[in-house]
């Protein structure tokens, strides 16, 4: 029987292509989660960007000069898309019965500065 030796298993260690869309994934899910204000809907829209992605043909991402800034600009489109047909958040402007326009309660704060929101 012959011996062999194995290299140590490292678990710390990753490939680097894969750190590469965890990390962007990471940055996806936080840009749509301060864009929409929700966890979940953050993940839908990352999802669907993905699937926009993955399901484009070949020939059409061979002439994307950056992917991510694809990625990003999708996502964004999609956020946006989500926020105009959503109904009005607080603090903005809406209209009353008889049509006259009046500002909303302001938004409650959830957390304080920016840094203090939670990272996903």
């Amino acid at each position: 029987m012959v011996s062999e030796t194995r290299r140590p298993f490292q678990s710390d260690v990753l490939p680097n292509a894969f750190c590469v869309v965890v990390a962007e994934r990471r940055l996806l899910k936080n840009l749509a989660y301060h864009l929409v204000g929700s966890v979940g809907v953050a993940e839908q829209v990352v999802i669907e960007t993905y699937t926009g992605w993955y399901t484009m043909p070949a020939i059409q991402q061979d002439r994307i000069e950056s992917p991510f800034t694809w990625l990003v600009g999708t996502l964004v489109r999609i956020c946006i898309g989500l926020l105009e047909s959503s109904p009005p958040r607080a603090g903005g402007q809406t209209a009353d019965p008889t049509g006259r326009p009046h500002v909303a309660d302001p938004p409650p704060q959830r957390w304080g500065p920016w840094r203090a929101a939670p990272v996903l």
